[in-house]
Parts: structure tokens; sequence; C-alpha cells
């Protein structure tokens, strides 16, 4: 999105070139918003479809949370999951089959028998808890359900293509 302006060292060509430029900050910060808004849109929707293949006692929640400057403009969003398993739902937890690490650099101190005291994680028989009320519970663990790490890949696949589409006019 670039625009040029014309000017002359006259006050009115001057007064003329403040309000363009008044007028293409507005633009670039609408245009700026549909691009943060449909980004956000799509990573959302992925972790939507994710979270509703996961068992109901499994599911956090998620919204999108809006990210604005001291002006009030916005400029970015996040994608926040909250509950007590997230993290299990992410990368995994005490399971004995599939994967043994977290698809992303970032994520390699993550996969299987990496929780704190580990446990029997890789036990082919499963492995007991206890929850809050002392009932026990057993347990092939869950697979990584990967909600953030599906969504990242789907608004990197459309951030250029988006982009384009937001900005090039």
């Amino acid at each position: 999105m670039t625009k040029k302006i014309r000017i002359s060292l006259s006050e009115k060509s001057i007064q003329n070139a403040i309000k363009e430029i008044e007028a293409y900050k507005r633009e670039f910060q609408r245009k700026n918003q549909i691009f943060i808004d449909r980004l956000s849109k799509i990573g959302l929707d992925v972790v939507q479809a994710t979270m509703e293949s996961i068992p109901e006692e499994e599911k956090g929640s998620y919204y999108t949370e809006i990210v604005n400057n001291s002006h009030g403009d916005i400029i970015g969003a996040a994608i926040r999951l909250t509950g007590d398993k997230i993290l299990f739902l992410e990368f995994s937890a005490g399971i004995a089959y599939g994967t043994d690490s977290y698809p992303t650099p970032a994520g390699d101190k993550y996969g299987m028998g990496t929780y704190p005291g580990k446990g029997h994680w890789d036990s082919p028989y499963g492995w007991w808890w206890i929850d809050e009320n002392g009932e026990k519970h057993h347990s092939y663990g869950n697979r990584a359900y990967m909600p953030m790490y599906h969504a990242e890949e789907a608004i990197v696949l459309a951030v250029r293509q988006i982009a384009r589409e937001v900005f090039e006019n």
C-alpha cells in the first residue's frame, strides 16, 4: 500500500499534503484492522475445529483478545486458551503411543515422558491417577491435539495472501 503525495512550497499545498497524509493514516489503520481480524479469525476457526474433536471433560475455553496501542488503534490479536488441561491438549500427557516430540524447535523440551515426575508414561498398561475428590482413574494418556500449533500453521500459510488482498490497492 503506497501513496504518492505531491507538494509545493505554498501554505495551501502543505495543508493539502497534511490532509492526504492523515487520510492515508486512517486508511492504513482501517486496513490493518481488517488484516488482523481476518488472520485472527483463521486461527480461531482452527482452534475451534480442533477443540470440537476433544472429549468434553478435557476441553478448556478459547477466545480472541484484541491488542490496542495507547491511541486505541488495533495493532494485534491473540488467541487465548484457558483451562487446567490446556498444556496436556497442546503437548499430550502420559501417552503410551504416538509421536515422541512436539513438531516445533521451540517445543523440543516437550514430548513423551517430559512431564515432571514422568511416572509410568511409557507403560503399555497405562497408568492410574487420583482426582481432586480422591477417586482413582485409569488412563493411557491423551494425544497432542495441538490447537495452537495448527492455528499458527494456518495463519502463517494465509498471511501473504491476506496481506495482498487487504493492502494491495
